[in-house]
């Protein structure tokens, strides 16, 4: 399998949501130049022919499809100039789904693009943070762009649902209505920037709880539901290798551009983009070797309990980024996220020693196939 180099292009700051949770900064009319781009794709993909990779481009925001013209252009632009790749590039978009037209998704999905959209769940999970400048829900248009995803017949996509204090009590509703009106992968994204009160951990422990129960059921009938969380819990265990980071590319096999054509080590991070500890070079200096050799020796886990933990192989600890919303750093695990850590192993250790001994036909066929 041939490895690849993400580049994450950041297109604007502005967004046609104020989500509450949003961690890319404040939202204004900035969006990224034609010129810092092509410059951003040029680099990447020399890296990725020097390193012998393939090359991945992917758009963020803000919400990227505000600069259409501009995405289309990159596109283009990419395609252009991607002679001597070991394979062709692929592309990918992350949006709120606002502005994801029939015709928008038509040019998308010709083109092959994954497209990942940010639902919250349920009416009631989603308006409590996904809300348009004047204060009011978008549950009812995003859930239109999710409607035209699942009916168009040749269209990559994942949703991506945010979890947070807010929203927590809704949470198994809010899986059922995802797996209600979407057949494909779901992923539940815990919102780590947050301070979590032991009362509502207490919340998410019952809500995982309720999750991981309506996902066996989902296996029992044959229809399982594709919950990324459970299922990449249950992978890491059935494959563990010891010493590696696959986990986490920070630094090393990804790039992130903010949109005056600064380079982070993951979309995650780059805020409003004038970061100087993450910040590893730009467009017209380049990468900066010497950091993004710290940022990759720095990044995983320093914490001394997780050294010995006999669950550290399939812990998010190792992930820079998920360290550096929960802790403040990229190399340090906060309780919060050990905590919930342990719990959605043992939960889905739960689910899966149940389908195990049932020798449940779509568990067994999902995972132990040969």
């Amino acid at each position: 399998m041939i490895s690849t180099i993400t580049c994450t292009l950041c297109l604007t700051h502005d967004c046609t949501l104020r989500c509450r949770y949003c961690y890319a900064g404040r939202k204004y009319a900035h969006a990224m130049s034609r010129e810092t781009a092509a410059r951003a794709i040029d680099l990447v993909f020399e890296e990725a022919r020097t390193s012998k990779q393939g090359a991945d481009i992917s758009f963020f925001g803000g919400e990227p499809l505000l600069e259409w013209e501009l995405l289309q252009w990159c596109y283009q632009y990419a395609m252009a100039h991607a002679e001597g790749l070991i394979v062709p590039p692929r592309f990918g978009l992350t949006t709120n789904g606002t502005l994801l037209s029939a015709e928008k998704l038509a040019w998308l999905a010709e083109r092959d693009f994954l497209i990942g959209l940010s639902i919250d769940g349920s009416e009631a999970m989603h308006n409590i943070n996904r809300r348009r400048p004047d204060g009011s829900g978008s549950h009812a248009e995003v859930a239109e762009a999710l409607r035209r995803i699942v009916e168009h017949p040749r269209v990559r996509s994942q949703v991506i649902c945010v979890v947070t204090p807010g929203n927590v009590q809704h949470l198994n509703d809010g899986v059922a209505w995802l797996a209600a009106h979407y057949n494909g992968t779901i992923g539940l994204n815990i919102d780590y920037w947050s301070e979590w009160t032991d009362e509502e951990f207490e919340i998410l422990s019952r809500q995982y709880t309720l999750v991981a129960e309506q996902v066996a059921d989902s296996y029992r009938s044959g229809s399982p539901i594709r919950l990324r969380n459970l299922e990449d819990k249950i992978t890491m265990h059935l494959h563990a290798t010891e010493g590696d980071c696959q986990r986490c590319r920070i630094g090393e096999r990804e790039i992130a551009v903010s949109v005056d054509g600064n380079f982070f080590p993951c979309s995650r991070l780059v805020g409003e983009g004038d970061s100087p500890e993450l910040n590893f070079g730009n467009i017209t200096e380049g990468i900066n070797r010497a950091k993004q050799q710290y940022l990759i020796a720095t990044r995983g886990c320093a914490t001394p309990a997780c050294k010995v933990c006999s669950l550290r192989r399939r812990c998010l600890n190792s992930c820079g980024c998920t360290n550096h919303a929960a802790s403040g750093k990229i190399n340090q695990v906060s309780p919060f996220l050990c905590c919930s850590e342990k719990l959605f192993i043992h939960t889905a250790d739960d689910m899966a020693a149940k389908l195990y001994e049932e020798q449940n036909p779509a568990f067994m066929q999902r995972f132990y196939k040969k």
